[in-house]
């Protein structure tokens, strides 16, 4: 089955079992105390664990307030430069655990990866259902202005500043109080620059 209907399909159920087991939200007066988000950054590569992962950040972003969401490699997937280099490290990914498999071309990704982007595209359409069990869902089109790249040509990559890495960059060096919190569900370096 393809990757973007599984993800459609498990945010669709995720979201219709949330109607059917869901209380109505609590209304907060005038005298409710303001409650502060965690400011939170997700790096994500695109193997199924993450891919699961993101759909349910998506489903409790009500409870962060979302600074990013970016791509990142893998340690066993990753985009490649497009120059067909096989290797980043010598030996590093094709010689795991002791077995020689290959130069693993097929570990790349799909030349139009886009995973982050389906996911928020899939939240867009059930979003105004879950408008209606709490009005703080993020809108669509604010998770996507905050989708960036990464470092994602190999693993471990850290050979230049990226979008992703510019943002992170920002984050920690603006002016509100507060910790940022950096989930980093990729590869070790997922969004680092030099």
């Amino acid at each position: 089955m393809p990757y973007s209907l599984c993800c459609r399909r498990a945010l669709l159920l995720v979201s219709l079992a949330g109607c059917a087991t869901s209380s109505p939200p609590i209304a907060g007066g005038a005298d409710a105390p303001a409650r502060q988000h965690p400011r939170v950054v997700v790096t994500t590569d695109p193997e199924l664990d993450d891919a699961n992962s993101l759909i349910r950040y998506l489903l409790y972003s009500t409870d962060f307030r979302t600074e990013g969401l970016i791509y990142a490699s893998s340690g066993f997937h990753w985009k490649g430069d497009g120059s067909g280099k096989k290797v980043s490290v010598p030996n590093r990914e094709y010689s795991r655990f002791g077995l020689n498999l290959c130069p693993c071309e097929s570990w790349r990704w799909a030349a139009d990866e886009h995973f982050i982007d389906l996911a928020v595209a899939n939240y867009e359409q059930v979003y105004p259902n879950l408008r209606v069990h709490d009005r703080n869902y993020p809108t669509p089109a604010e998770l996507k202005s905050k989708i960036r790249w990464g470092n994602v040509e190999f693993d471990g990559d850290i050979s230049q500043d990226t979008p992703g890495s510019d943002l992170i960059k920002a984050l920690l060096l603006d002016d509100e109080p507060g910790p940022v919190y950096l989930l980093a569900w990729g590869d070790k370096a997922p969004s680092r620059g030099r």
